[in-house]
């Protein structure tokens, strides 16, 4: 009896210890899924913890905003006056010469190549002209034809009628000069001679392509006639734009351009707000970035008094030239930056 009293006494233990062991997974569970932190009335999140700014921090806050506003004070003017003396101009060669046909036709002959060094008088290309050339050859023919006559005329005796023949072949010989001379200057016409001893910069045309007294159309550039065109310059950050109406001229190349010399210069357009610190004689800094030319010296050599209507304003344009010799020559249209001098 004492034993089965005592099996039952273990078993009521350990059911009592079982319920206890889940009682207290639960309260474990419920500890667990209550916020740690208060709660903020009307809210079931808990209430974020409080940052507080510490002195050394706003201090430095306040040195940051110092240092900023000091070196915009310092440098924004710097930079203002900087690009008040800063300008984008275009170089304009005056050494450089355009040789044309004086009429139209087609072209014959290129008797030139590209950096070939020339001398004055040297015949750089023909044009086709047969008429012009068979009567040249006639003229010459004529001429021997009469000055044979004259001759014979003149060695054989002396008479009244001799005398009238030598006058008719005198004359018959001043008229074929003329015509010669005539037809001469229209064959001389149908060729591209050079003016002066220089360099072959370009040759634009091909044998058998028309050319005009302009030059060899260029058909990229033809397919609008009129319009807005930028100028070859303009200013830092965006340049004034003049409007401009293409020619028919402006839209055809040179047949051959022919470099006589190694000058050049830049041209730009500066506004009117700051042309009151441009004057000539002024010393320049320029660079031309396409042929690696920099800290060129040069100076302000005409200043216009004629405005120039541009997209940005009244702007008026400022000649600057180069001084001294330089190794490398740009050519025309290329970018150059200018830097005034202060």
């Amino acid at each position: 009896m004492s034993t089965m009293q005592s099996a039952a006494t273990e078993e009521v233990g350990a059911d009592a210890t079982t319920d206890t062991g889940i009682q207290g997974d639960a309260e474990q569970q419920d500890q667990q899924l209550q916020p740690s932190g208060p709660l903020v009335e009307g809210s079931l999140s808990p209430e974020p913890p409080r940052r507080y700014i510490t002195g050394p921090q706003v201090l430095g806050a306040v040195l940051i905003v110092a240092v900023c506003l000091a070196s915009a004070i310092w440098y924004v003017p710097r930079i203002i006056t900087a690009d008040g003396r800063s300008f984008t101009g275009t170089v304009s060669s005056n050494g450089v010469t355009n040789l044309n046909f004086a009429s139209s036709g087609l072209v014959g002959k290129i008797s030139v190549q590209l950096g070939q060094v020339v001398k004055t008088g040297l015949v750089l290309a023909t044009e086709t002209s047969p008429s012009t050339t068979a009567s040249v050859s006639a003229d010459r023919a004529s001429i021997a034809a009469a000055q044979a006559t004259l001759a014979e005329l003149k060695a054989s005796l002396v008479t009244p009628t001799t005398q009238a023949s030598i006058a008719a072949a005198d004359a018959q010989l001043a008229k074929g000069q003329a015509q010669l001379a005539a037809d001469q200057v229209k064959l001389s016409e149908t060729q591209i001679v050079a003016p002066s001893a220089g360099t072959v910069l370009a040759i634009s045309g091909q044998p058998g392509e028309t050319v005009t007294s302009a030059g060899i159309r260029s058909y990229s550039s033809s397919q609008s006639q009129t319009g807005s065109q930028s100028p070859p310059f303009s200013l830092l950050p965006e340049g004034p734009a003049a409007s401009l109406k293409t020619s028919a001229s402006a839209s055809a190349l040179p047949m051959i351009a022919l470099r006589t010399s190694t000058s050049w210069e830049v041209t730009v357009l500066v506004p009117e707000s700051t042309i009151s610190a441009v004057r000539p004689g002024q010393k320049v800094t320029i660079a031309v970035p396409a042929v690696g030319l920099k800290g060129i010296g040069g100076y302000v050599q005409q200043l216009s008094p004629t405005p120039v209507s541009t997209s940005a304003g009244t702007a008026y344009q400022v000649v600057v030239s180069i001084r001294g010799h330089q190794r490398t020559t740009p050519l025309s249209g290329m970018t150059a930056d200018v830097q005034l001098s202060s």
